[in-house]
């Protein structure tokens, strides 16, 4: 399980390629489960490809990280990957970034905006 701390309040997991991508999401988030406050960054630049059942999986530790009071920002996903998500209906759901800096850009520009105010993501 590849789980690094990025910041304080910030972790990054490196998502292996199928058919490893399963087990290694249910592992992150058995550890998450044990963790408050944690944001997530999500790195698909090893996955070719998702299934259902892995989407169901992501779907499952959105909601530890959510639950937990943190935020899930996936990131370097391939093209194939978004248009999977996208066919689906999950690109509403989820949070994405081009890389790994601009979704801790992202995070910090959220925890800088005053209160109240809500950013509008591009």
């Amino acid at each position: 399980m590849d789980i690094r701390q990025l910041e304080r309040d910030t972790r990054l997991i490196l998502l292996p390629a199928e058919p490893q991508l399963r087990r290694e999401i249910a592992g992150v988030r058995r550890q998450l489960e044990r963790m408050r406050g944690s944001h997530l960054i999500v790195d698909f630049s090893r996955v070719e490809i998702i299934t259902s059942p892995s989407i169901g999986d992501l779907l499952l530790l959105q909601k530890v990280v959510l639950d937990r009071g943190g935020r899930m920002i996936c990131c370097n996903l391939r093209f194939v990957t978004k248009c999977i998500l996208r066919t689906v209906g999950l690109d509403l759901h989820f949070e994405f970034a081009e890389d790994k800096p601009k979704a801790l850009q992202t995070l910090h520009e959220l925890a800088e905006a005053p209160a109240g105010a809500q950013l509008v993501s591009s």
